[in-house]
């Protein structure tokens, strides 16, 4: 009696580990997610009963909401709990995804309106920026194709994956960030640079990259932004990697999607509510440096000069 050894395609282990690498990551994403809305749970509720319901609030809970329920209804996907419905469960995962990148990226287009409320066409141009990126984010809807795993039946899994739709939406919005964090970071500095212009260029590069010069709200302002593009920087990158490159599988890209939506969705919440529940004192947030050359100004006076704070332009108020 002869004995013949298994034969194991290659391709197939692989598929096999990305699959179950897939199933790590949405479980892991799910825990963390939810972790966060309990930890935070006492100010979500405060931000709802306490203050007045207005847009920026709204926003801010549809991007709690469609995060969990994104990350919830891929991790159903992934594990096939509903095998018969594998292409409404990704329809549903692609529109969850959606709403959740645009409602993060729309907090920021508030936030810089708001700090821009002076120049109309900047504020259109970011606006403008922001229907790119609800545009280009449509386009996960051409991904891929969804059939049952090969490698488990059981499970709902991608065929035919165009990695290039994928790509330009997370670009797009890489894009949008760093235009918006660039715009609002100079914004910020250029009210109090003037101050530390007699200071050496090292010194001043970095007050630049600290903000230690600015106000307390300003500099809030600017750290907790700095904080948001490092994350989305690093997670965006990464995912836009995992689908360009053509030596990776684009299996790798979807699997590290639920990360980036989860890690971008706990630090945008994270400022808004830092800012919305007074964690920061709200000093107010001007331009116009004119005031410097007044001649009754003052040796070494700090301006405080009227603007409105990005929550009051946004017309979320507290009762």
């Amino acid at each position: 009696m002869s004995s013949s050894p298994l034969v194991f395609d290659k391709s197939f282990i692989d598929l096999y580990v990305l699959q179950r690498q897939r199933q790590y990551l949405c479980i892991s994403s799910l825990v963390v997610i939810v972790y966060d809305i309990l930890n935070n749970l006492e100010d979500e509720l405060e931000l709802i009963l306490r203050h007045k319901i207005q847009f920026p609030t709204v926003i801010y809970t549809i991007a709690r909401l469609s995060c969990l329920s994104s990350v919830s209804v891929n991790t159903a996907y992934v594990f096939g709990l509903n095998v018969k419905y594998c292409q409404l469960q990704h329809f549903f995962t692609i529109t969850l995804f959606v709403i959740g990148i645009n409602s993060i990226a729309l907090l920021f287009l508030l936030r810089a309106r708001a700090i821009f409320h002076d120049v109309p066409r900047i504020q259109l141009s970011f606006t403008f920026l922001w229907v790119l990126v609800f545009g280009s984010s449509t386009l996960n809807f051409f991904h891929t194709r969804t059939v049952r795993s090969l490698v488990e039946p059981e499970v709902c899994t991608e065929e035919h994956v165009e990695p290039f739709y994928t790509a330009v939406s997370i670009g797009m919005l890489l894009v949008f960030d760093t235009i918006v964090y660039i715009a609002i970071s100079y914004r910020l500095f250029q009210t109090f640079l003037f101050h530390e212009r007699n200071r050496p260029v090292f010194q001043r590069t970095c007050i630049l990259l600290n903000g230690a010069t600015l106000p307390t709200f300003s500099r809030s302002l600017f750290r907790d932004g700095q904080l948001y593009y490092l994350i989305s920087l690093l997670t965006g990158s990464t995912v836009f990697l995992l689908y360009v490159l053509p030596s990776l599988h684009a299996q790798y890209g979807a699997i590290s999607v639920p990360l980036y939506i989860v890690s971008t969705n706990i630090i945008a919440c994270w400022v808004f509510r830092n800012a919305k529940l007074g964690r920061i004192r709200e000093l107010e947030v001007s331009t116009s440096i004119v005031v410097s050359r007044v001649s009754f100004r003052r040796q070494g006076e700090q301006e405080r000069l009227p603007a409105r704070s990005f929550l009051e332009s946004s017309g979320d108020g507290r009762e």
